[in-house]
């Protein structure tokens, strides 16, 4: 958002909180209990706004940038906000098939890396095992971090590099 419209979304925020205020603080009367119910009438409707109008999680973050990831052995997200929805839909369709295979090798086990390109940028995954102390792999881990962006060679949207 360009530093006019920031500046003046703001002035009208606070031109809100402050009708808000004075009005219900009017109607109820300037005592205590007045300007508390003004309070947390604000809170609300702040509260609903940025519900209402705020970006989701999802939305907030790029796929693959500086991420990390608990899954299970069915492939899904086992903790934090996305918990039970498929780890692979949490990234660009063109990652997907070579990311599932790195996750099932972890799986077994054994700890990856890949890097690939998508959209300009280069993306690097850690995938590793989760193991308890006798071996027994319960979970695996997905570490990816966005690269610095890089031109696009090529029309292909995915380059893997092993």
């Amino acid at each position: 958002m360009n530093p006019a419209k920031r500046a003046l979304s703001s002035v009208l925020l606070a031109g809100g909180i402050v009708l808000v205020f004075f009005g219900l603080s009017t109607a109820l009367g300037f005592t205590a209990g007045g300007m508390i119910a003004s309070v947390a009438a604000i809170a609300a409707l702040l509260y609903a706004g940025g519900t209402w109008f705020g970006a989701s999680p999802a939305q907030l973050t790029t796929p693959g940038a500086d991420t990390v990831i608990v899954f299970d052995r069915l492939l899904r997200v086992a903790a934090g906000p996305a918990t039970g929805a498929a780890l692979l839909a949490q990234f660009p369709s063109p990652i997907r098939p070579e990311l599932e295979m790195r996750c099932q090798i972890a799986l077994a086990g054994e700890r990856t890396h890949f890097s690939c390109e998508h959209n300009g940028a280069r993306i690097s995954f850690d995938i590793s095992p989760v193991q308890t102390v006798s071996g027994v792999v319960l979970y695996g881990v997905v570490v990816a971090g966005q690269g610095r962006p890089m031109p696009v060679v090529s029309p292909a949207p995915l380059t893997t590099v092993a």
